[in-house]
This record gives C-alpha cells, structure tokens and sequence, in this order.
C-alpha cells in the first residue's frame, strides 16, 4: 500500500505543478497584453513624448553630427513639436522640424533657463539627456502648448463682457473653451463646454480640474489679471484621447476578467477530471466489491473495448487512473478466486456429504436389516434352536455390530483429527517391526489370500516417534484400500526405505486397476466414496482421509501416483527437513 500512497502523492503533486504552470502561462499572457495594449495607447506624458528616453537608439552620430531616425522624424509633425540633439557645449547637431524662432546654438545656462521658464520661450520644453557611444547628448523637445496660444490670443480680444468674433474664432480654432471668474470665484463669461466648470469655483476646484485635464491628456492654462483681480481659464479638450483612454481602461479590465474567468473555468473542469479520474477506480471497486459480497463470484468479461457502463473489466487489466490502485485491483481478483474456490469447495463437500450419507445410511441399513431380522425369528418363532445354529446368529449379529461401530468410529476420529482432539502418544520406535506386523496381519487374513502381498524393509533400522496404535491404522488403511479396489490377484508391494537427510518413506505400491484423475483428485476428501456401496459391506468410506490426518499429524506426507490400468503407488514420508 506504500506503492498506492507514493503514486497517488505523485498524482496529486503533478496535478498541483500543472494548475500552477497554467496560471503562471496564463498570468504571463496577461502581462504581455497588457505591456502591448499600454504601449499602443500610450500618449505623451508630462514631459513630452513618452519614452524620450529611449531615442538613444534613434540616431547616430557621424562625423560630429546626429541623424534622426526616420520613423522618429516623421511622427513629430503630427504632434506638432519639434526635436533638437545638442552637444554638451550647446551646439545643435540635429533637428527635426524645428520652426524659424528655435535658436540653432544654446549659450551655457541658456537651454537650461528656457527649459525652467526663467527667460520667456514661445514653446514647452522636454529636456533629457542621453548617453551614447560614452558621449554626452541632450535631446530637447519643444511643442507650442495649444492652451496657452488661445489664452495668449483670447486676452485682448475680450471687451471686459464679451469676446470678439476674432477671439471666439480663434478659441474655435484651438478646439478651446474660456472661463472668466470674478475674485469671489463667481462664473462672469464662458465660452465653449460650458459644463466642464462649475457656476462658481474654488481654488480645489480648480486644482482638481487640473489633475483632470493632464489625466485626459486636455491642456489647461491659467491666468490671474491683478488689476481686476479675475481668473482666466482656458482649457483644450481632447476628446478622442479621452475616449482611447476609456476604451483602454475597459481592455485592461476586460482583459482581467477572462483571465479570472478562465482561470475559474480550468478549476472546474480539473475539479470534473478530478472526480471522474478518481471517482471511477472506486466506484468500478465498490460494484465489484457488491458483486462479491452477493454471492456472485464471477469474472467480469475481459473485451478489446470497455463496454458501455461496465469498466469492471479493468481490474483485470488496469489502465489509465486504476493503474493507481492495481495492488487494491490484484487483492480484489484474489479475494474473488478465493472466495470462488471456497464456493466450489462448499458445493463439492456438500455433494460429496450427500453422497456419503447416502453410502453409509446403506451400509448401516443392510446390518440392520440382519440383526432386525434374526430378532423377530429369535421373538416368535417357537422352535428349538441348534447349538450350531445359535452359533451362526451369533455371529452374525456380532460382525453387523462390528461394522456398525466402525463406521461410528471412523466417523468421530476423523472428526478428532480435524479438530487436533486426538491425543497421540508417540515413542521412538522400530518402524520396519511395526510396518512388517501390520502386513504379516492381512497375509494372515483368509480375505486377503488370493493377492501377492510383499514386504521389503529398509536395509538399516529405522527409529522414528511414532504412536504405535494409530500409525499402524495408517499402513491397515493403505492395504486394505488396495485390496478392496483391485481384483483377485493384484501383487501389493509394502517397501520401507531410509532416505538420507530426508527422514524414510513407506510406500504402497499396487499393480491393479488405477485410478482416473477424477478419483485420484478426490481420493482423500472426507466424504468421497471411491467404492461402491452394493459391492461390499464392509468399510466407512473415511478411511483414506483418516490415514491422511494421521500420516500429517506424524509430521509426514502423502504423494500418489496411479494411472488407469497401471495400477497404484502411495508414498508416505516422514521425518524430512
């Protein structure tokens, strides 16, 4: 289970590393997005062109001069800005649209005041500086701010209640709007979007309308009139940047929520592959389990392809997820052999009990039937009775009991040695005495004088612990079985041999009629008859499976060989390592 443990720890880790790398793929994704989609939209920032800093790679300079990248060139126009590259010393080296009014030399301190507004320059300057080929370079960019030019413009053009025609043309032109207030921060004059400001404003108003024209990319210009104490505000909108910036913001965020949206939708379908992965293995075992717990201890059917709502068939070849579980797989396919066996063990003993009972209420009843018989003749009739005559009832009647108590005895020991309830006392003892006595006794027996029954014993004495009484019952067993199944003249052949480092064996060897494999499987099952009631009397039909009990319980074994026709040939071994 060890090995269960470990692959479903592998599993559950391969699992978590996948969910992992998809999401970190996925988060990458995301990024690249939104770096490309951030760079598109992109628009000048508060200094100027966005990304100035990036222009070293946009020119080279040759022989002491700059040349401007083309693409960089052409996109100042549109901008309506210019670009200068100036040397450390002041000289300009390279400019890009830039206009009449622009100087073409910068005196030291003179770039830097127009730059911080310390001298008036017509343009809003954007000054960085750039370090090339371990030179020095500063990169100026200048743009006319649109807001300024309409409040430079809309300043004398204003009669003190309204603006001239020329001023609101120029305002128009500008794509500008005008808001006068009075030192109480009352509205007197608007011209343009007059919604974008209050009626009346305070100096946060104005400030936070400031912060929102540079986040809309808008332009806005203040101007303070110390002689009447009004403001002037003139503000340039931007719509179509305004609505980009919009239309960036639902990207970004539309772009977040399919993430989180996949991201939840791959959950649930790992969630699904999870269940079904997992789940299957189980249920498949739990069916099985059933199955087996039932009664029915069948194969499922093995197919090329699984059938249709029955996986069963995968424990018998596990693949994909009961691969995992193939050591819980093999136990089940064990536990249903087992229990199959038991099965076809239960039923065989069951018939073979039948059949036994069947044998031996037979045999009892014939004795019965003798003993009932010479009762009534001995009760009713009136007849005087020979002394040879009572002698043959007499025996009669004591060989019917006889047999019937063999048949009670053979029936309670072998149920002892079942039970290891039958206490054996075993002493060193001479085997080949005790073997040669048991044979000498049938030699004896008239029953017997018409089969060759031979002794051999070993050439050197055998002592070995043995219980006199009951290991004779097992050479008595053995014999008289080869005498009941074979006919008139069958040769049995009793030998004891020593065995070096293997104990000794006693073997019953026969030249009769054999067995067929059927009988020889069962030749010692506690209620298989290999005989045939109506051929003889005599016999429990236990005795092959007492001498059996008897040889296991003298630490021994049994081995038999017999073919049909060939004859018959029992082993016993004891005392081996």
């Amino acid at each position: 289970m060890n090995r269960i443990s470990r692959r479903l720890t592998f599993q559950f880790v391969a699992q978590l590393v996948l969910f992992i790398v998809v999401m970190a793929l996925g988060a990458l994704v995301l990024l690249v997005y939104v770096g490309l989609q951030t760079e598109k939209h992109a628009g000048p920032d508060s200094e100027g062109i966005r990304g100035l800093g990036a222009f070293r790679s946009s020119f080279t300079v040759k022989g002491g001069q700059a040349v401007v990248d083309a693409a960089w060139a052409s996109a100042l126009p549109e901008r309506g800005g210019w670009l200068q590259v100036v040397s450390p010393e002041g000289r300009v080296l390279a400019s890009s649209a830039a206009p009449a009014d622009v100087p073409g030399q910068y005196a030291p301190g003179e770039l830097f005041a127009y730059w911080k507004k310390k001298l008036p320059f017509p343009y809003a300057l954007t000054v960085n500086r750039v370090e090339k080929d371990d030179k020095t370079y500063v990169v100026v960019y200048g743009e006319k701010r649109k807001a300024e030019q309409a409040l430079q413009q809309a300043l004398p053009a204003f009669g003190g209640r309204a603006l001239s025609p020329a001023g609101e043309q120029a305002l128009r032109q500008q794509q500008a709007s005008l808001y006068i207030y009075d030192a109480d921060g009352r509205l007197l004059h608007a011209f343009g979007e007059s919604h974008a400001l209050r009626p009346e404003a305070s100096l946060g108003d104005m400030l936070g309308n400031a912060a929102n024209a540079r986040k809309t990319e808008a332009e806005e210009a203040v101007y303070f009139d110390p002689a009447t104490r009004q403001t002037w505000i003139v503000r340039t909108s931007d719509g179509m940047a305004a609505e980009a910036g919009e239309g960036f913001d639902r990207m970004i965020s539309n772009a977040f929520l399919t993430y989180f949206i996949g991201l939840a939708a791959f959950i649930l379908l790992l969630s699904y592959v999870y269940g079904v992965r997992f789940g299957r293995p189980f249920r498949v075992m739990l069916e099985f389990i059933e199955q087996l717990a039932s009664g029915n201890y069948a194969q499922p059917p093995r197919t090329g392809k699984e059938k249709s709502g029955d996986s069963r068939n995968r424990l018998r070849k596990p693949k994909g997820t009961f691969r995992l579980f193939r050591e819980v797989n093999e136990s089940l396919e064990g536990l249903r052999l087992e229990l199959a066996r038991s099965e076809q063990l239960r039923n065989r003993l069951e018939q073979t009990r039948e059949e036994w009972i069947t044998g031996v209420s037979h045999d009892l009843k014939t004795p019965l039937s003798s003993i009932s018989g010479y009762a009534h003749v001995l009760e009713s009739a009136p007849y005087s009775w020979s002394g040879e005559e009572l002698q043959t009832i007499g025996r009669t009647l004591r060989e019917k009991s006889d047999f019937m108590s063999e048949l009670i005895e053979d029936l309670s020991l072998t149920y002892r040695l079942k039970n290891n309830a039958l206490p054996l006392d075993r002493k060193p003892s001479d085997v080949n005495e005790v073997v040669r006595r048991a044979v000498v006794a049938f030699m004896n027996d008239p029953q017997a004088a018409s089969y060759a029954i031979t002794f051999s014993p070993s050439s050197s004495p055998i002592t070995y612990p043995i219980d006199r009484k009951w290991f004779t019952r097992i050479v008595d067993n053995m014999i008289s079985n080869a005498i009941k199944h074979n006919p008139a003249q069958t040769a049995i052949d009793i030998a004891v041999k020593d065995e070096p480092g293997r104990g000794f064996s006693v073997t019953i060897r026969d030249n009769g009629a054999g067995m067929d494999p059927k009988t020889l499987d069962r030749l010692f099952d506690r209620y298989y008859r290999g005989t045939n009631t109506e051929e003889t009397t005599s016999g429990s039909g236990l005795g092959m499976t007492i001498a059996k009990q008897l040889t296991l319980a003298h630490g021994g074994e049994i081995t038999v060989r017999s073919e049909p026709g060939e004859g018959t040939e029992i082993v016993l071994r004891f005392g081996g390592a």
